[in-house]
């Protein structure tokens, strides 16, 4: 049996909520309240020492970072394939998956966090916060809380607002004559880019509507629609995963 270790089916999460749902695989829930700082605890840095979910856990060992679970499990389970067969759409796909992890993910977060994020944790009145963060192990992991906590700053999110407006560049041109993001037909591609994208019609409307982005907007409703996104998406706790975040991945050096 698959256990998935997960938070809220946004973001990272919804990428392996999703695709474990487009497969038809079955799968025991274990859910991760980020907020509360339980991806921290012991037990679960044991299976992911970087303390970030999700984590998908088979026959004992367990398997971290998003894409390459997502490739995994459909290599695995072959039925329902989440990649198309021609070697060039397939690296269309990859291409995607990499730009998301590289850039889309951290920016949209970002801007995720600063719009939903603090608020929410704010809302938790947890004691000791500056103890809690300061006893996350790993350094890079706890970088990142204490900057979200502290701030981004608007240098940090105007870098995020553009960033974003880079990804839409490129999912407008690629859906202009096409209803997914890669030739071949729908695919892990769209997955990684709606789990960080769909933050933004909400947060950033400017960027993501009707006039800056209308066939993003018209593809991020086609992919909500879909019924497995509606299946993960109805295993929030929340009752609004959407409406919630946490701090992302660490930007990458380069960029």
């Amino acid at each position: 049996m698959l256990e998935l270790y997960h938070w809220e089916p946004n973001a990272a999460s919804a990428r392996v909520l999703i695709a474990l749902k487009e497969k038809g695989l079955e799968f025991q829930s274990r859910y991760v309240d980020v907020l509360a700082f339980e991806q921290h605890a012991p037990e679960y840095l044991a299976l992911n020492p970087s303390g970030e979910t999700p984590v998908l856990v088979q026959g004992g060992e367990a398997f971290n970072e998003s894409s390459f679970i997502c490739e995994y499990l459909d290599e695995a389970f072959p039925e329902q394939p989440l990649m198309p067969p021609e070697p060039l759409d397939r690296w269309a796909v990859r291409a995607w998956q990499k730009y998301v992890d590289d850039y889309l993910a951290a920016a949209a977060s970002d801007l995720a966090w600063a719009a939903l994020g603090a608020p929410a944790l704010e809302a938790r009145r947890l004691n000791s916060l500056e103890e809690q963060l300061a006893r996350i192990p790993a350094k890079e992991r706890r970088d990142q809380w204490q900057a979200a906590v502290a701030g981004l700053g608007e240098e940090v999110l105007d870098k995020a607002r553009e960033r974003i407006r880079l990804t839409l560049a490129k999912t407008e041109a690629d859906l202009e004559e096409r209803d997914w993001l890669a030739p071949g037909g729908f695919s892990l591609g769209d997955i990684a880019v709606y789990a960080y994208l769909n933050f933004l019609p909400r947060i950033s409307p400017e960027l993501v509507g009707e006039t800056a982005a209308p066939r993003t907007l018209t593809w991020l409703k086609r992919m909500s629609q879909r019924p497995a996104v509606r299946a993960a998406e109805a295993m929030s706790r929340t009752g609004d995963p959407y409406g919630v975040a946490a701090p992302g991945p660490e930007h990458i050096r380069w960029g």
